[in-house]
């Protein structure tokens, strides 16, 4: 397994070189699940090209609709974006069952109710050897972010990836207030 510790010269997330750092490259799947603002969203557009296609998913239609007008103004043609509630049976029927190479997981899961069902949801969509990528807020203090008590442990990613049957492989650079950890089908 790969281990990169923060990189205390980041102020913050460089989100091309966290995905850089979790091997994705031109032409393939992604899934963001919980999209948010995009910021993964748009450098995983740019990193896959036109050949590769982004699947965008949010709850809110206010941050998808900002997404596609980054992505207009950026030139991005890869991306489709659906609104879905993660924590519904059946809310990403629209990704076809082993058709993504990676799975990305940013800042989300403080928010889910229902992990076990995302993560089994996210091996659903993966091909065989696909990746999933979970981003969240480490114990440092920052500025922003969900309260310390709402933050989930890497070690609960790892045991929610366990019970999915996904493998972890590698921990990912971030910043001081993040821990990445990538895990595969």
């Amino acid at each position: 397994m790969n281990n990169f510790v923060f990189d205390p010269t980041l102020k913050f997330l460089d989100p091309e070189r966290v995905l850089f750092a979790a091997s994705l490259g031109a032409g393939q799947v992604v899934a963001d699940l919980g999209t948010g603002s995009g910021f993964y969203t748009l450098a995983a557009g740019k990193i896959v090209g036109d050949q590769g296609l982004v699947y965008t998913v949010d709850i809110l239609e206010t941050a998808l609709d900002h997404i596609a007008a980054e992505a207009r103004l950026k030139g991005l043609r890869n991306l489709k974006l659906f609104r879905a509630d993660l924590e519904q049976t059946g809310s990403c029927l629209s990704i076809p069952t082993g058709s993504v190479d990676l799975v990305i997981l940013a800042n989300v899961l403080h928010q889910i109710k229902n992990q076990d069902f995302l993560f089994t949801e996210a091996y659903r969509m993966l091909k065989t050897g696909g990746k999933l990528l979970a981003i969240d807020w480490n114990d440092q203090p920052s500025p922003i972010g969900p309260r310390p008590a709402d933050r989930i442990k890497p070690v609960q990613v790892g045991e929610l990836a366990k019970q999915a049957t996904l493998k972890q492989i590698a921990m990912v650079p971030t910043d001081i207030y993040h821990y990445g950890l990538v895990f595969v089908k």
